[in-house]
């Protein structure tokens, strides 16, 4: 482990660990006057937005070869979390099986800050990557000083259950891979959409993101559907309620107004000085009814 830099400001340096479990003593030593980084994006948003000050302490996770990569591994195609967003965006293993999160990808951010931003960046501030990975039915490595754990990415972001500790170094993203045989899946046809809103065609704050990935039989019925949605920086869930009136269920016109009204009684759509909620739950509830309306009309 190295020390990279150090001056009189105040700014202690930019510490360089060679493994996982390095790194995370680091963070946990010198607590809140420290701070992960790898390319760096997100801290720099933070600073300018008056969200946090600059840490004391950096921790560079870019010398830790657990956390770079793609791989496919135990059935599942497994991402570094310092793996840059558009190397994600190129690699065929997502193309293969994680083509929702590769046109998230190609819909957010300016292309120069996706060459910077990381995944395990993206999902730790929230980013719109989250609801792909979540229609995905993505799971996260973490590391803490206990160990190595699993857990679902909703749960993790919302802190279900002590899922997530302030330590919590993120390792990698695992997309689960269909196993079935081929036969099996001739039967069904997968249907999956990625929509966002934004105040205007360009780089700024995002309205709504909403995903969804499901499989839909021969006479078809939906047979599994997941439809996470993202209404703010700080909100992110599975529309949970409006899941349960699809599910091995035929669409139909009643059945979109149905779910509209789901969406509408059930969906906790945070607000900022963008939008509030009863604006954010419309507009989610139109993306996601016009994308089950063109499932429908196929």
């Amino acid at each position: 482990m190295e020390l990279a830099d150090c001056n009189e400001s105040g700014f202690s340096g930019v510490w360089q660990p060679d493994n996982v479990e390095e790194a995370w003593r680091l963070k946990r030593s010198f607590g809140e006057r420290s701070s992960y980084t790898a390319g760096g994006t997100l801290l720099r948003r933070q600073r300018q937005n008056g969200i946090r000050p600059e840490p004391k302490h950096l921790i560079s996770l870019l010398g830790i070869p657990e956390l770079h990569g793609l791989r496919l591994s135990d059935g599942a195609v497994s991402i570094g979390a310092g793996t840059a967003l558009n190397e994600c965006r190129q690699h065929p293993l997502l193309k293969q099986h994680g083509e929702l999160l590769v046109t998230a990808i190609g819909q957010f951010a300016a292309p120069s800050v996706r060459h910077l931003d990381t995944i395990g960046v993206n999902i730790s501030g929230l980013g719109d990557a989250v609801p792909a990975l979540v229609a995905l039915n993505a799971q996260l490595v973490i590391f803490r000083g206990r160990g190595w754990g699993r857990c679902p990415i909703l749960d993790w972001i919302q802190g279900k259950g002590g899922a997530r500790e302030p330590d919590d170094l993120l390792v990698r993203v695992e997309i689960p891979v269909d196993s079935e045989g081929d036969a099996d899946r001739a039967q069904e046809e997968l249907f999956a959409f990625y929509e966002k809103s934004e105040l205007r065609a360009a780089f700024v704050p995002t309205l709504v993101t909403v995903a969804a990935q499901d499989k839909t039989a021969e006479d078809e019925r939906i047979a599994e559907q997941r439809i996470p949605a993202e209404g703010a920086s700080d909100s992110s869930d599975r529309l949970t309620s409006a899941e349960r009136r699809t599910n091995g269920s035929t669409l139909s016109d009643k059945m979109l107004g149905l779910i509209h009204e789901a969406i509408r009684g059930h969906y906790r759509a945070a607000e900022d000085l963008f939008a509030d909620t009863n604006y954010r739950k419309e507009t989610t509830r139109n993306l996601i009814s016009a994308q089950l309306w063109k499932l429908m009309k196929r």
